[in-house]
This record gives C-alpha cells, sequence and structure tokens, in this order.
C-alpha cells in the first residue's frame, strides 16, 4: 500500500495529536480537574509519563518490523516524530522524578541511581536516547 504525501502529511499531523494527548490529560488533571489525577499526583504525573515514554519507544521501535513484513514504506515517515515524542515523554518523566521525588537535590538523585537498578536502566536510557533526539534535525540527517 503506497499513500500519498498528502496523506503521509494528514497522518502525521494526527499522530501529532495523538501524540499530546496524554499531556493535555495530565495538564488538565493538574490545573482543571485535580480529581483526575488522583490521592498522589505526583506519582500518577511520573508514572503516566514513564509509561507513554514506553508505549512510544516500542511504537517507535516497531516501525521497521512492520514495514518490512507489510511492505508500507510510508510508516518510515512516522518513525522521526514518535522517536522524538518519545524523548520528550522520557524527559518528562525524568523532570517529574527529579522535581517531584527528589525536590531537585542532586545527591539523593545520584544515591537513588546507584541503589535502584530500575532507575539505573531509565537514566541510561535516557542517556542513549539524547544523542538520537539532537542528531534528528533535518541537518543533522
Amino acid at each position: 500500500m503506497r499513500l500519498s504525501d498528502r496523506a503521509v502529511t494528514v497522518l502525521k499531523g494526527f499522530l501529532f495529536i495523538a501524540a499530546l494527548l496524554p499531556l493535555t490529560y495530565l495538564v488538565a488533571g493538574a490545573f482543571i480537574f485535580p480529581q483526575w489525577l488522583g490521592v498522589n499526583p505526583a506519582e500518577t504525573i511520573t508514572r503516566s509519563n514513564g509509561d507513554w515514554t514506553l508505549r512510544l519507544l516500542l511504537l517507535t521501535l516497531a516501525v521497521t518490523p512492520l514495514r518490512r513484513l507489510t511492505g508500507w514504506t510510508w510508516l518510515l515517515r512516522l518513525r522521526r516524530m514518535l522517536g522524538l515524542f518519545t524523548f520528550f515523554y522520557a524527559l518528562l518523566h525524568v523532570s517529574s522524578y527529579v522535581s517531584f521525588d527528589h525536590v531537585f537535590d542532586v545527591v539523593e538523585i545520584l544515591k537513588d541511581i546507584v541503589k535502584r537498578p530500575f532507575i539505573t536502566v531509565g537514566f541510561t536510557c535516557l542517556a542513549l536516547l539524547i544523542p538520537l533526539a539532537v542528531t534528528s534535525t533535518n541537518a543533522m540527517v
């Protein structure tokens, strides 16, 4: 199946809006409907951003195998946007962890990275996403 340039552009627009919906929900919960975030809003925000980071990462990684299986080459044109949204949600996740859980206490954050393996893995993944995000500009491509 081949899509026209216009169809891919429209699809990118829908993808952009869809990728921002989880953030819109959290912002609305923080400022308009606080009951949406439950009894521990900081944990809800941190966990939700982490969940969406993982979902978007898996979706981004699934683009190439799906393209190979189906022959849909237009999927490749969505991969960069998916990857950048993955990085965006990863930054939101780390930012909420640093600000809500440790209130910017660098020493405590470093202790937590050493003490908890899943946080070590998370920070490692963020460090690996940084070069990918930086090199995804048109000039770098």
